[in-house]
């Protein structure tokens, strides 16, 4: 009773809980009001300078060149074409950006995964080039090697004596190859419906077949036969869609050169700019990725080799069934971070010329409002990576330990 009464008689200006939400209240104050002041003195300077601002143009028609664009894109070239809005513009901007993102974690992702299990290897030539690998493209930064692609892809043959290996077409403007092009709406639409149903069923397939390997320990090859299972279903898709409607849904075009210069026309052709983007990224992200999986196998403690060992697995199904499981737990919080980074380091495509979200901006700025351009180029990069994020955190969470 005497104790509950010396705590009680405690002054307000002792107790520490009253002192902790004292100071919690006066610095959040303070973060308010400092930032009050700076976007109060932002806005008296910008009224002062006349600088433009506001939204009003992205319903305007912008007309500027986009290089090279995923999405349809409509630029103005004579006075009577309607071009398209800066809204978007940007959107198409983003969409190339958006693009060399999900292709670069993708590719970065696999070559990162390859070099970090290979700096574990057993082999000694292939455990010291992975090293040399990761310590170089780590360690060189990545505007230094984008200019260096950039120099060697320059080098190449110009496009009116590129090299042509059968239907493929290599130059420094590019390479073109042959790509599907859609022979009509309804048989196109209705082969990629039932395409994406059939993945659905080759995914099961794949889960039925690797649950099996696991329970009888015998080799089902779920990969395998997820593949076959997808690629007869398809063709049966194919057939189907080309008996109903006469028509096949895609048909091949070929690229070929024409005109005295000849510039390639058909196919797809990818830019160079592009390719450099992509191999500077791609290469400069999986130096890091390979570092996080290579901590990550090794934070798996050997017993747990040796148990799959015992079981009879081999060096390959034991890294697959037994430690990658367990090491995602520590790769994927990591690797987040890196799709993150290299979704940001595309930015650097304004450096070699390549039309992303950053260089469309940047060229707009000549005849827009500059700052509410940028404010928009923050907030679609913000949303960029927070989708990573989200999509990150949602699987990291299926690969967390679960407390009981």
């Amino acid at each position: 009773m005497a104790f509950e009464e010396q705590a009680q008689a405690i002054p307000f200006w002792r107790n520490t809980q009253v002192l902790r939400w004292t100071a919690q209240i006066v610095s959040g104050l303070a973060a308010v009001g400092l930032v009050t002041w700076l976007a109060i003195r932002m806005i008296n300077a910008i009224q002062d300078r006349n600088v433009p601002v506001g939204f009003g143009f992205l319903s305007r028609s912008y007309g500027g060149p986009i290089g090279h664009h995923f999405l349809p894109y409509n630029p103005s070239t004579t006075a009577a074409d309607t071009a398209d809005s800066f809204l978007y513009s940007l959107l198409v901007a983003a969409g190339n950006t958006v693009v060399v993102s999900v292709i670069g974690v993708v590719l970065a992702t696999i070559l990162g995964t390859l070099i970090g299990v290979g700096r574990l290897s057993g082999n000694w030539l292939v455990s010291k080039l992975s090293l040399s690998y990761v310590e170089f493209f780590r360690n060189v930064p990545l505007l230094i090697q984008l200019f260096f692609w950039l120099t060697v892809i320059l080098a190449l043959p110009p496009v009116r004596s590129g090299i042509q290996i059968g239907d493929l077409f290599i130059n420094n403007a590019g390479i073109s190859f042959p790509w599907p092009s859609p022979t009509g709406v309804a048989p196109t639409v209705s082969w990629l419906v039932l395409a994406f149903l059939s993945l659905v069923a080759a995914y099961f397939v794949y889960r039925r077949r690797s649950r099996l390997e696991i329970r009888t320990g015998q080799p089902f090859y779920p990969i395998v036969s997820g593949c076959i299972a997808a690629l007869i279903l398809g063709a049966t898709a194919w057939i189907l869609v080309t008996a109903i409607t006469n028509s096949v849904p895609f048909d091949i075009t070929y690229p070929a050169p024409e005109g005295r210069f000849g510039r390639i026309s058909g196919g797809a052709t990818v830019p160079a700019a592009l390719i450099v983007l992509l191999i500077g990224l791609v290469m400069y992200t999986a130096a890091f990725i390979a570092e996080i999986v290579r901590a990550g196998i090794q934070s798996v403690r050997k017993g747990q080799r040796e148990a799959a060992r015992s079981l009879g697995l081999n060096q390959f199904r034991s890294l697959r069934y037994v430690v990658f499981p367990q090491a995602l737990r520590v790769i994927v919080p990591p690797l987040i971070s890196q799709f993150l980074n290299l979704t940001k380091n595309s930015s650097l495509a304004v450096a070699i010329g390549y039309s992303d979200l950053l260089s469309v901006a940047k060229t707009m700025t000549q005849i827009g409002p500059a700052l509410s351009i940028f404010i928009l180029v923050m907030l679609i990069y913000l949303v960029i990576s927070l989708a990573y994020s989200l999509i990150g955190n949602l699987y990291n969470r299926t690969t967390a330990i679960k407390g009981r």
